[in-house]
């Protein structure tokens, strides 16, 4: 499952790992680049999904059941992560001033990008990294080794998949896949976290482009 869902970002993270998660020599985020990630993950959804039904899941054994109510709690835990970054990255830079200056020197976007394109990475993207990282990953290890070890395992594959963001990158990562974790823990809900994280995408992409 895991293999190919994220198959396809284990040769960058690798060799962004091995070059010491230095900062991208050029923004690697771009319009196509965007075009293309999110077409391949409507194809790997939709044959995953077929997969997992027919292995007996269901969007209620995900913690998959929208609701107003569940809706609404997206925005608090955005705000929640927010402030958890802010608080990292303002104590990471306080503490060293070439943090301080990759931070102002790290840019992940190249040149502006089309409305169309954020609003359809930002419907597509939170759905396909919540229900495989958060859903189905952590169920399966929890099922099998317990909490502790299903947290882990998400936040490892979160932050590995962005290790093409650099070091720097992480700082905004590591934050959130602990927070996204511990809340799913909590929880077994999955819709708040799809919501939060389709509004931070939408605000990271729309503010820098």
């Amino acid at each position: 499952m895991l293999a190919v869902a994220f198959g396809a970002t284990v040769p960058g993270s690798l060799a962004a790992l091995f070059g010491g998660l230095s900062a991208p020599d050029s923004p690697p985020i771009t319009d196509a680049v965007l075009l293309s990630s999110v077409l391949l993950e409507v194809v790997i959804l939709v044959l995953l999904g077929l997969f997992l039904h027919v292995r007996g899941w269901s969007a209620p054994r995900l913690g998959l059941a929208p609701s107003w109510f569940e809706t609404g709690l997206g925005l608090p835990l955005a705000l929640i992560y927010y402030l958890l970054y802010a608080g990292v990255a303002t104590a990471a830079a306080s503490a060293s001033p070439r943090i301080q200056a990759a931070l102002d020197a790290t840019h992940l976007i190249a040149g502006p990008l089309s409305w169309p394109t954020m609003l359809l990475v930002s419907v597509v993207n939170p759905v396909f990294e919540e229900v495989l990282i958060c859903g189905y990953l952590m169920s399966v290890v929890r099922e099998r080794a317990g909490v502790v070890a299903a947290v882990n395992a998400s936040v490892a594959l979160r932050v590995f998949c962005h290790f093409y963001q650099g070091a720097i990158g992480l700082i905004g990562i590591v934050p959130l896949a602990l927070l996204f974790a511990w809340w799913y823990a909590r929880t077994s809900r999955l819709w708040p976290l799809i919501i939060a994280h389709a509004l931070l995408d939408l605000a990271a992409l729309a503010l820098g482009s």
